[in-house]
Protein backbone atom coordinates (compact mmCIF):
# COMPACT_ATOMS: atom_id res chain seq x y z
CA UNK A 1 0.00 0.00 0.00
CA UNK A 2 2.79 2.49 0.61
CA UNK A 3 4.51 1.50 -2.70
CA UNK A 4 1.03 2.18 -4.23
CA UNK A 5 1.28 6.00 -2.59
CA UNK A 6 4.83 6.43 -3.29
CA UNK A 7 4.47 6.57 -6.67
CA UNK A 8 0.96 8.17 -7.17
CA UNK A 9 2.24 10.90 -4.83
CA UNK A 10 5.41 11.43 -7.51
CA UNK A 11 2.80 11.65 -10.44
CA UNK A 12 4.48 13.14 -13.90
CA UNK A 13 7.75 13.54 -12.46
CA UNK A 14 8.28 9.58 -12.27
CA UNK A 15 8.15 10.13 -16.32
CA UNK A 16 10.83 12.39 -16.84
CA UNK A 17 13.51 9.89 -16.89
CA UNK A 18 11.98 7.32 -18.83
CA UNK A 19 11.00 9.88 -21.19
CA UNK A 20 14.23 11.51 -21.51
CA UNK A 21 15.17 8.00 -22.38
CA UNK A 22 12.78 7.69 -24.80
CA UNK A 23 13.72 10.74 -26.57
CA UNK A 24 17.58 10.23 -26.72
CA UNK A 25 16.63 6.54 -27.80
CA UNK A 26 14.35 7.20 -30.50
CA UNK A 27 16.32 10.72 -31.64
CA UNK A 28 19.55 8.19 -32.00
CA UNK A 29 17.49 5.68 -33.84
CA UNK A 30 16.33 7.67 -36.41
CA UNK A 31 19.24 9.95 -36.74
CA UNK A 32 21.54 6.33 -37.10
CA UNK A 33 18.86 5.02 -39.27
CA UNK A 34 18.68 8.13 -41.62
CA UNK A 35 22.96 8.28 -41.60
CA UNK A 36 23.11 4.37 -42.40
CA UNK A 37 20.89 5.10 -45.46
CA UNK A 38 22.24 8.03 -47.11
CA UNK A 39 25.46 5.90 -46.87
CA UNK A 40 23.51 3.02 -48.69
CA UNK A 41 22.53 5.74 -51.04
CA UNK A 42 25.53 7.20 -51.88
CA UNK A 43 25.98 5.62 -54.93
CA UNK A 44 22.52 6.27 -56.72
CA UNK A 45 22.83 8.56 -58.99
CA UNK A 46 19.92 10.19 -59.09
CA UNK A 47 20.97 11.33 -55.17
CA UNK A 48 21.45 14.99 -55.12
CA UNK A 49 23.27 16.11 -51.79
CA UNK A 50 24.21 19.42 -51.00
CA UNK A 51 27.76 19.20 -49.87
CA UNK A 52 27.98 21.11 -46.31
CA UNK A 53 31.05 22.90 -44.98
CA UNK A 54 30.08 21.02 -41.60
CA UNK A 55 30.46 17.39 -43.29
CA UNK A 56 33.74 15.56 -44.76
CA UNK A 57 31.76 12.75 -45.78
CA UNK A 58 30.90 13.92 -49.55
CA UNK A 59 27.33 11.52 -49.46
CA UNK A 60 25.92 13.34 -45.87
CA UNK A 61 23.54 15.10 -45.53
CA UNK A 62 23.41 16.69 -41.98
CA UNK A 63 20.16 19.20 -43.07
CA UNK A 64 18.11 15.52 -43.45
CA UNK A 65 19.32 14.34 -40.58
CA UNK A 66 18.64 17.13 -38.66
CA UNK A 67 15.15 16.84 -40.25
CA UNK A 68 14.59 13.39 -39.35
CA UNK A 69 16.09 13.85 -35.77
CA UNK A 70 13.65 16.77 -35.38
CA UNK A 71 10.62 15.18 -36.51
CA UNK A 72 11.75 11.54 -34.45
CA UNK A 73 12.46 13.98 -31.09
CA UNK A 74 9.61 16.47 -30.91
CA UNK A 75 6.65 14.23 -32.54
CA UNK A 76 7.58 10.64 -32.96
CA UNK A 77 8.95 10.23 -29.16
CA UNK A 78 5.67 11.87 -27.23
CA UNK A 79 3.49 10.00 -29.64
CA UNK A 80 5.76 6.30 -28.83
CA UNK A 81 6.05 7.60 -25.00
CA UNK A 82 2.56 8.46 -24.72
CA UNK A 83 1.16 4.82 -26.82
CA UNK A 84 3.80 2.46 -24.89
CA UNK A 85 1.94 3.61 -21.19
CA UNK A 86 -1.15 3.75 -22.46
CA UNK A 87 -1.29 -0.06 -23.76
CA UNK A 88 0.64 -0.87 -20.98
CA UNK A 89 -2.19 0.23 -18.64
CA UNK A 90 -5.02 -0.55 -20.76
CA UNK A 91 -3.44 -4.51 -21.27
CA UNK A 92 -0.63 -4.71 -18.21
CA UNK A 93 1.28 -7.97 -17.86
CA UNK A 94 3.11 -10.61 -19.88
CA UNK A 95 1.19 -13.12 -20.71
CA UNK A 96 0.21 -14.14 -24.40
CA UNK A 97 -3.44 -12.74 -24.50
CA UNK A 98 -1.95 -9.04 -23.24
CA UNK A 99 0.71 -9.10 -25.45
CA UNK A 100 -1.28 -10.01 -28.61
CA UNK A 101 -3.94 -6.96 -28.00
CA UNK A 102 -0.39 -5.23 -27.14
CA UNK A 103 0.44 -5.94 -30.80
CA UNK A 104 -2.92 -5.33 -32.21
CA UNK A 105 -2.95 -2.18 -30.42
CA UNK A 106 0.28 -1.00 -31.84
CA UNK A 107 -0.45 -2.22 -35.63
CA UNK A 108 -3.72 -0.26 -35.45
CA UNK A 109 -2.14 3.02 -33.83
CA UNK A 110 0.60 2.24 -37.10
CA UNK A 111 -1.33 4.74 -39.06
CA UNK A 112 -1.26 7.49 -36.74
CA UNK A 113 2.42 6.86 -36.00
CA UNK A 114 3.50 6.52 -39.92
CA UNK A 115 1.57 10.01 -41.02
CA UNK A 116 2.72 11.80 -38.17
CA UNK A 117 6.35 10.95 -39.61
CA UNK A 118 5.62 11.83 -42.75
CA UNK A 119 3.70 15.14 -41.97
CA UNK A 120 6.33 16.46 -39.71
CA UNK A 121 9.21 15.77 -42.25
CA UNK A 122 7.28 17.03 -45.41
CA UNK A 123 6.43 20.43 -43.62
CA UNK A 124 10.22 20.17 -41.95
CA UNK A 125 11.57 20.44 -45.42
CA UNK A 126 9.29 23.53 -46.33
CA UNK A 127 6.98 21.76 -48.38
CA UNK A 128 3.50 22.45 -47.99
CA UNK A 129 0.29 20.88 -46.28
CA UNK A 130 -0.92 19.36 -49.73
CA UNK A 131 2.39 18.00 -50.41
CA UNK A 132 2.40 16.21 -46.95
CA UNK A 133 -1.24 14.55 -47.58
CA UNK A 134 0.14 13.47 -50.87
CA UNK A 135 3.45 11.80 -49.32
CA UNK A 136 1.25 10.04 -47.01
CA UNK A 137 -1.67 8.51 -49.24
CA UNK A 138 0.91 7.40 -51.76
CA UNK A 139 3.35 5.95 -49.42
CA UNK A 140 1.64 4.95 -46.21
CA UNK A 141 -0.24 1.57 -47.73
CA UNK A 142 3.82 0.20 -48.87
CA UNK A 143 5.07 1.06 -45.67
CA UNK A 144 2.31 0.09 -43.08
CA UNK A 145 2.36 -3.37 -45.24
CA UNK A 146 6.08 -3.09 -44.35
CA UNK A 147 5.49 -2.66 -40.75
CA UNK A 148 3.11 -5.33 -40.19
CA UNK A 149 5.93 -7.86 -41.72
CA UNK A 150 8.34 -6.62 -39.18
CA UNK A 151 7.36 -5.02 -36.13
CA UNK A 152 4.96 -7.86 -34.56
CA UNK A 153 8.19 -10.40 -34.07
CA UNK A 154 9.89 -6.97 -32.33
CA UNK A 155 6.96 -6.29 -30.33
CA UNK A 156 6.60 -10.18 -28.65
CA UNK A 157 9.85 -9.97 -27.96
CA UNK A 158 9.68 -6.56 -26.04
CA UNK A 159 6.74 -6.99 -24.76
CA UNK A 160 7.27 -10.41 -23.60
CA UNK A 161 11.24 -10.26 -21.97
CA UNK A 162 11.72 -6.16 -21.59
CA UNK A 163 10.84 -3.97 -18.45
CA UNK A 164 8.57 -1.37 -19.37
CA UNK A 165 11.20 1.31 -18.63
CA UNK A 166 13.74 -0.35 -21.15
CA UNK A 167 11.30 -1.51 -24.12
CA UNK A 168 12.21 2.09 -26.05
CA UNK A 169 15.69 1.14 -25.78
CA UNK A 170 15.16 -2.39 -27.39
CA UNK A 171 12.81 -0.95 -29.37
CA UNK A 172 15.08 1.70 -30.73
CA UNK A 173 17.47 -0.95 -31.35
CA UNK A 174 15.43 -2.56 -33.70
CA UNK A 175 13.30 0.81 -34.69
CA UNK A 176 17.31 1.62 -36.10
CA UNK A 177 17.23 -1.12 -39.14
CA UNK A 178 13.68 0.04 -39.56
CA UNK A 179 14.49 4.05 -39.96
CA UNK A 180 16.83 3.50 -42.51
CA UNK A 181 13.74 2.23 -44.24
CA UNK A 182 11.57 5.14 -43.36
CA UNK A 183 14.10 7.60 -44.18
CA UNK A 184 14.54 5.87 -47.48
CA UNK A 185 11.30 6.66 -47.63
CA UNK A 186 10.45 9.59 -46.01
CA UNK A 187 13.35 11.19 -48.54
CA UNK A 188 11.90 9.95 -51.73
CA UNK A 189 10.60 12.24 -53.89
Amino acid sequence: MVAFWAVKSQGWSSLIKPYVWTTMAIGTSVTLGDFICQFLERDKSSLKVEHDRFSSLPWWNYRRSLIMCTSAVLVSTPYSFTLARTVERIFPGKQSIQIAKKMLSNILMAPIGISLVFTSITLLKGQSLSDAQEKVSKDMPRTLFAGACYWPFVSFLNFRFVPLDFRPLVGSAAGTVWNIYMSSVANKQ
